[in-house]
């Protein structure tokens, strides 16, 4: 029941911060025309005009996209992150990886395109490369901070590597795991509607740069509130599954 109420006010609260964004933006749409700024009263009047089949269909190209390019990146970062912490090369391979970090997306896209043509690669891997450096240099950095000399209890009751990895490491990555869900997939929503603006013919963000062709703001801004949507129910969800399963872990030490 508890877990149920606290689902609950998570969705109250996640509510109220997008009742805030749209209030800004009204806030902002009085003071422009709607050729800059529409206001969102407009976008969600001309909702059934937006919301057809081929929006549907392209909107289910760009998540199976960005659900597959996060979480391929999401693993492989944290176990990167892991490994340059075990190696003790964590400061080399970090700069390594802020190195990467620095490429702009477009640089990264025009490369893309190039190597792969039109289609499901560019934007899959411009969210694999752009969001694995910020989830494996988190997830390094927060090793850092683990208890060692509970690694030598584990040790001295015969513990092995793997039993410091469920007993230390685990519980001391579960609040940086959760940061990466909610940051890198925040970044890879924008980088997969990049990836698509640059180097695809489907998609949300292929839609979006024929809207920016003829400067139809009306649907440009539409579009923004899908992405918000979208972030909107993967914050939800990541919070109640916390909730239901790692609650445990938030523990003082």
């Amino acid at each position: 029941m508890k877990i149920i109420k606290n689902f609950f006010t998570s969705i109250k609260y996640n509510i109220l911060a997008l009742f805030f964004f749209i209030l800004i933006w009204f806030i902002l749409s009085l003071f422009f025309e709607d050729y800059l700024i529409p206001s969102p009263l407009l976008i969600f009047k001309n909702l059934k005009s937006h919301i057809n089949s081929t929006f549907i269909q392209n909107l289910r190209i760009t998540f199976s996209r960005l659900i597959l390019g996060f979480f391929s990146s999401y693993l492989l970062g944290t176990a990167v992150g892991i490994l340059t912490y075990k190696l003790k090369i964590k400061t080399t391979f970090n700069t390594f990886l802020i190195l990467l970090e620095v490429i702009p997306g477009v640089i990264l896209g025009v490369i893309f395109l190039l190597l792969f043509g039109i289609g499901n690669l560019v934007p899959f891997f411009m969210v694999f490369f752009l969001t694995l450096p910020l989830i494996a240099i988190n997830t390094s950095n927060s090793l850092y901070k683990t208890n060692k000399l509970m690694e030598e209890v584990v040790v001295s009751f015969n513990g092995n590597s793997v039993d410091i990895l469920n007993y230390i490491y685990l519980p001391g990555l579960i609040p940086t795991l959760i940061s990466n869900l909610t940051l890198g997939f925040s970044l890879a929503l924008k980088v997969v509607i990049l990836g698509e603006f640059i180097g695809s013919q489907e998609g949300i963000g292929y839609l979006l740069n024929v809207s920016r062709i003829y400067f139809n703001m009306n649907e440009i801004f539409f579009y923004l509130t899908i992405m918000i949507i979208i972030m909107l129910g993967f914050q939800i969800l990541i919070d109640f599954f916390k909730d239901l399963l790692l609650k445990k872990f938030f523990y003082k030490e």
